[in-house]
């Protein structure tokens, strides 16, 4: 029986060898198109950076049930986008994080 890794952010190492922050950082998060997925993702980057400093779009799927949601970051520091991550593997429904 095999356990799947968990789910994290990407390294800080990484995260710091390709962005600079103070600086936007974009994040996908693709899952079911129900109010409580959009909730709960656009939740996950305001608790951590405010709603100043997030801006949510949000696509469909050709056929509707599905949605990718797009989070653009002003983040501060690593720290910030690391925490928008961790809470984003613990909404319900995510089906891959980008």
């Amino acid at each position: 029986m095999s356990s799947a890794a968990p789910r994290s952010a990407p390294a800080r190492e990484l995260l710091l060898a390709n962005h600079q922050f103070p600086g936007e950082y974009i994040v996908k998060a693709f899952g079911p198109h129900e109010e409580r997925f959009r909730t709960e993702i656009r939740a996950c980057a305001t608790d951590v950076v405010g709603d100043a400093r997030a801006a949510v779009h949000e696509r469909l799927s050709r056929r509707g049930s599905r949605m990718c949601i797009t989070v653009t970051l002003q983040a501060e520091t690593v720290d910030d986008v690391i925490s928008v991550y961790e809470r984003m593997h613990q909404v319900e429904g995510l089906m891959l994080i980008l």
